[in-house]
């Protein structure tokens, strides 16, 4: 996992078309974290989650969440340019809306370009009193 993170430090986050287009995930890190991130996904209420499609719009990104059967696309979100919470240094930063469901409203992802079409995403979780690392993870434009 310090791996990750240090790789994550070294990665620039300031293009942020990198974003644009449909990316699948696929969980990185730890074996635990892999097995985890999956299930605490489906309890939050994305089961099969499998990516995300990201749109340009006004400085800003739109996306959705996409999950396998039923309904594709689920739980808008934004994307922009800011200050990571891990180092202060740009990121592409993904968040929901303040009346997201739980855990959503919670959740923001950082991501940094790792190569051409790949992202090294990570999931921070806040709340007044809480703000932590969660499991790390990648996006690869399809």
């Amino acid at each position: 996992m310090r791996a990750l993170v240090q790789r994550f430090r070294e990665l620039p986050g300031d293009d942020l078309d990198a974003l644009v287009g449909t990316h699948e995930a696929a969980f990185v890190g730890p074996a635990p974290l892999r097995a985890v991130a999956p299930r605490a996904i489906a309890l939050g209420g994305m089961p099969q989650w499998y990516g995300k499609r990201f749109a340009p719009g006004e400085g800003v990104l739109h996306g959705v969440n996409l999950v396998r059967g039923g309904a594709e696309e689920t739980l808008p979100m934004t994307a922009k340019v800011d200050a990571s919470w891990l180092d202060g240094r740009p990121a592409l930063v993904v968040s929901y809306a303040a009346d997201a469901p739980v855990p959503w409203r919670w959740v923001r992802d950082e991501f940094r370009v790792a190569d051409a079409g790949i992202l090294l995403g990570l999931t921070f979780t806040f709340s007044p009193r809480l703000r932590a690392l969660a499991a790390p993870f990648t996006l690869e434009r399809r």
